[in-house]
This record gives C-alpha cells, structure tokens and sequence, in this order.
C-alpha cells in the first residue's frame, strides 16, 4: 500500500467509499431531472481531472524547516496532498491519492451542479435573455471558485509555538504594512521559516537587528499562486523590517 499511497489514511478511505455512494445519488438524481445528466457528469468529471492536474503546480509545500531543523518533505496537491518532495527535489506521486483528491474536487463541482439546478429552477432560467444566463452562472459557479482563497486557507507547513507567532507577525506585516493582500492578491501561506545566523553577541545587539525570515506564498483568483514575499523581522520577532518580492520559481533564500 506504501508504493499506492502516502497521506491518506483509514477514515480517508471510509470517507471515499461515503463519497462515492453520495456521488451515485446525486447522478441518479440528475438522470431523472434531464436527459443531458451524462453531459452534467461528464463536464464535471473532466473540470475535476483539470483542477486536480493543476493542483500539482498550484499547491506545493517545497521542503522545508519548519518544525524540523535538519529539514522536512515538500507535498504537492489540495485539498488532498498526492506527491511527495524529496529533499533533493525528486518527487514522486501515489496514485491512490491522486485518485482521493480527484474524487473530492468532483464531489465539490457535482454537488454545486446541483445547487445551481435548484437555483435556475427559482428563477425560470429557460424563460429568460442570454445575457441573463450568462450572468446567472458567472455568480453561481464562476465567482465562487474565483473567491476561493478568500475563504479557504491553501497547505503550507504545520507551525506551532514560537514559529506560528512568527509566522502571524509576517503575515501581518505582508498585509497591513506592505498591502499585499487586496484586489488581486487574496491569501498568503507560509512555505518556510530560517533564522538568521547571530553574527554578535545579544549584549551589543539592538532590537532592529534581523532574526528570523519567513517566506509566504500569495495566491490571486482561482488559487494562482503570483508571488512570494520574504518577510525579515527584527531580534523581538514582531516588527518587519523590510519585504522582498521574488518569483515563484528558484529558492525564497
């Protein structure tokens, strides 16, 4: 089972097999209410295979030292991680996990489907212009997606004690000092944590002498992740003292 799957665990699979039964239900749900139910299946299941597809280069937790100094694996994937990074930035993917996560992310767009049905039903939708349509689904399936991040936090690293007080002043630091988040740029999520290396003694130190940075990674519309931003604080861990704007791509140090 090792070889097939690396996160999931016993009540994830208890949850796919509940999954699928409640899956089975809504498709015979829809088979009563139109003639097109194939087409509804179809469209979602070939959305879920695309967001899942792309959840591989969305969501990556790269390794890491958080809560593990000699360093800790990177995951790829949401709301269900399915790939393993190595510390030597070999990945590998279990297929069982893909699977799990792609089975979520249907489960979310069929079940939405259905909220839609209901809602084109209230309005008399077949009655109703073109442009009404458009609209009508814009708010009810588009938008929602679009404003994902707002309301759900994407992976990153567990972080507890010392470094989830660092990591909250970072983030709001990027926030409200910098003013990162806003129109564009929706959530940050915190890839990685390093200290820096106490180059003098403490009794010749002052309070704006860096130490510790934090790297976030901010996602716009959709979950597309845009930037990251390496946020330095001071010796107390509260006061940033600068931000840095890098790529997504190469080393956040």
């Amino acid at each position: 089972m090792s070889q097939w799957s690396y996160f999931a665990t016993v009540s994830d699979f208890v949850f796919a097999g509940a999954g699928l039964v409640l899956g089975t239900l809504l498709l015979i749900w829809w088979r009563q209410q139109s003639t097109r139910w194939y087409s509804v299946f179809a469209g979602t299941l070939l959305l879920a295979t695309l967001m899942n597809v792309a959840s591989f280069y969305f969501f990556v937790i790269p390794p890491h030292q958080v809560n593990c100094p000699d360093g800790c694996l990177g995951q790829i994937g949401y709301p269900l991680p399915f790939v393993v990074i190595g510390l030597n930035g070999a990945t590998h993917l279990y297929l069982l996990d893909f699977i799990l996560n792609l089975l979520l992310i249907w489960l979310f767009l069929f079940g939405l489907t259905v909220f839609t049905r209901f809602c084109a039903e209230a309005v008399d939708l077949s009655t109703r212009t073109r442009r009404f349509k458009i609209g009508f689904f814009t708010v009810l399936f588009v938008l929602p997606l679009a404003l994902l991040p707002r309301y759900f936090n994407p992976p990153e690293p567990p972080v507890r004690g010392e470094e989830l007080r660092l990591s909250v002043n970072a983030r709001r630091a990027a926030e409200l000092t910098y003013n990162v988040t806003g129109l564009w740029v929706h959530r940050l999520a915190l890839e990685d944590i390093r200290y820096v290396p106490i180059q003098v003694p403490d009794t010749f130190g002052g309070v704006d002498r860096p130490q510790v940075q934090i790297c976030l990674r901010g996602y716009t519309y959709f979950y597309i992740p845009w930037q990251r931003y390496r946020i330095t604080l001071d010796r107390s861990g509260v006061t940033a003292l600068n931000m840095t704007r890098l790529p997504l791509t190469g080393s956040c140090w």
